[in-house]
């Protein structure tokens, strides 16, 4: 009897130590968190979001992002030359095998930018997008909204 009470603390602390933690998606291989998007408060701006990748297997590529609150979403290089700062659109982001990749605040040299806004963002909710991976898939996933995007990293969960 002691020995069944056992095996199932065991196999419960297996099932904890393998669960995703909230506000983390899965898609294959690729692990996705910190999904984080910058408030606003205006239409037809452009606002700035995050996101990290674990690739746990072979290499893979995110071909691009989308959402129905954004005319489009780019990945922006940035690129400080001569006392001028210019950003280009680069996606698709390569994502090596075994490895961790992020997009992180304050985005340089990276960044995803919604261009053209739909709509307002306010701190704490959730926008759903659609990621497009070359050989994950698609997969959607929801960006939370916070005040200060690299506030809204380091307080991620398990962060």
């Amino acid at each position: 009897m002691a020995r069944n009470g056992a095996v199932a603390v065991v196999a419960l602390l297996l099932a904890a130590c393998t669960s995703l933690a909230p506000g983390v998606v899965r898609q294959g291989a690729i692990r996705i968190d910190h999904m984080v998007l910058s408030a606003s408060g205006e239409l037809g701006t452009a606002v700035d979001a995050y996101a990290g990748f674990d690739n746990r297997g072979g290499s893979d590529r995110l071909l691009g992002i989308e959402c129905d609150c954004a005319a489009s979403i780019e990945l922006h290089t940035v690129v400080r030359a001569g006392g001028t700062v210019s950003m280009t659109n680069t996606f698709p982001l390569e994502l090596p095998a075994g490895a961790r990749t992020e997009v992180k605040p304050p985005g340089i040299p990276l960044h995803f930018m919604l261009i053209d806004t739909r709509r307002r963002f306010a701190a704490g909710e959730r926008v759903p997008m659609r990621l497009r991976f070359e050989r994950a898939g698609t997969v959607a996933v929801d960006f939370t909204v916070v005040e200060k995007s690299a506030d809204g990293w380091a307080a991620w969960p398990g962060h």
